[in-house]
């Protein structure tokens, strides 16, 4: 009877690797769900939508977007996080639900490095900074020395934004004083810029572009490592002496933990093949993101763990808190 039950587990337990085997190697077996934890319209969503009807044509298989708004956008990522490991449930997330919330808020239902499998690095969005034509200020280095003089405020799209985090960082590594006015989206933030009832903006790049090129605000930089095609004559912050201020809003994909990890590599390659396609590149330049769809999944978990250690020195040290 022993070897009986043996013989028995044995062969229930080749049964399972089988089955696993084929799953994986039929990826997808059904519709995938790739939820966004945002409303449709926003730049989340337009990444989503860009690739889910090119995925659909690869993979044979219907692939929603299911918007799940709310909760600071713990509750779409929080779907992910406790969702099948199959790959059947895909999260498209901006960095604030993997890395803000981890620094900002006491209870967050799930761990971003425990319970998520990062795939890829998506795209992502440089934060601009602009100041209004009545402040003559033209670069960082004159922000940096009228600053404490002028007490400038600053807008942002909302409090532990990417925006409002490359402020508080810049008072930091700079020493100087600003007020932080956080406003309800990028519309009322350059809305005010643009009105100089804030004169100092750090804002969303693309809504910014027209009125940079339009003469209505000065550009001082961008917050990502490299300058913007967009505004290709607007510096960097490393270029304006600070390197350590890369701060970008970006967009990566995650599984849930445990997902096998042929599908992980598997999601990975057709997501940053999708991501890549020139009409897709077109389209979310034309949203302000560039595509950085070019990393390992072992890359990408670096790089979110270095965003989590770099947002929380930033909390910290600027003492940001929830609102």
């Amino acid at each position: 009877m022993p070897g009986a039950r043996v013989a028995m587990f044995a062969l229930s337990a080749l049964s399972i690797s089988s089955a696993a085997a084929q799953s994986q190697a039929g990826y997808p077996v059904r519709p995938v769900r790739i939820v966004v934890p945002y409303a449709p319209g926003g730049r989340t969503d337009i990444n989503a939508r860009n690739v889910a009807p090119k995925l659909n044509d690869l993979w044979r298989q219907s692939v929603v977007i299911d918007n799940r708004p709310g909760g600071n956008a713990m509750i779409g990522a929080d779907i992910v996080a406790k969702a099948a490991p199959d790959g059947h449930t895909i999260l498209l997330s901006t960095s604030s639900e993997i890395v803000t919330v981890q620094n900002l808020f006491k209870r967050v239902p799930y761990d971003a490095l425990k319970d998520f499998e990062p795939v890829t690095l998506a795209s992502n969005t440089p934060v601009i900074i602009t100041a209004h034509p009545s402040t003559q200020v033209k670069t960082i280095k004159e922000l940096v020395a009228t600053a404490n003089q002028k007490k400038y405020s600053f807008a942002s799209v909302g409090t532990a934004s990417p925006q409002h985090l490359a402020g508080e960082w810049l008072k930091t590594l700079a020493k100087i004083d600003m007020v932080h006015i956080p406003f309800k989206g990028a519309g009322p933030a350059l809305n005010d810029n643009l009105g100089g009832h804030v004169p100092i903006g750090f804002l969303s790049l693309l809504p910014a572009v027209p009125h940079v090129k339009g003469g209505r605000l000065n550009a001082l930089a961008v917050t990502s490592g490299m300058r913007s095609p967009a505004l290709p004559d607007v510096p960097t912050m490393k270029d304006a002496g600070y390197p350590d201020i890369e701060l970008v809003q970006w967009y990566g994909v995650f599984l849930p933990a445990k997902t096998p990890r042929e599908i992980v590599e598997k999601v990975n390659a057709d997501m940053n093949r999708m991501f890549n396609l020139p009409e897709v590149k077109e389209r979310l330049a034309a949203g302000g993101a560039d595509v950085m769809a070019n990393m390992t999944p072992a890359q990408f978990g670096q790089f979110v763990r270095s965003e989590i250690e770099k947002n929380r020195k930033i909390i910290q040290a600027s003492g940001v808190k929830a609102e």
